[in-house]
């Protein structure tokens, strides 16, 4: 009978040793999924900046183009600006 009982401790032992490295997996689990959320979120940010960073560009290269002075090009630059944010507003109020 001692034999039964050693073999359903040992068995006992290892099923809990088991449901604590799982548990361990899951909240490992757990942490990977924030930092990916993370990092996707900062993808996000960065396609958002460089999406930014490429209209920037087009301005300045529409702003050449014209033959402005550097104040009408800045002048020119900021309008297309506000243009552009009330453009995204609108769109966002479409959307919602």
């Amino acid at each position: 009978m001692a034999k039964i009982d050693d073999k359903w401790a040992r068995i006992f032992k290892k099923i809990q040793l088991i449901l604590e490295k799982n548990q361990k997996l899951e909240e490992s689990n757990t942490g990977f999924e924030l930092k990916i959320s993370a990092l996707e979120n900062k993808i996000s940010e960065l396609n958002k900046e460089k999406e930014s960073l490429k209209e920037q560009i087009q301005y300045i290269k529409a702003a050449k183009e014209v033959h402005l002075s550097e104040k009408e090009r800045a002048v020119t630059k900021q309008q297309l600006k506000e243009f552009m944010e009330e453009i995204d507003d609108c769109l966002a109020k479409l959307i919602q």
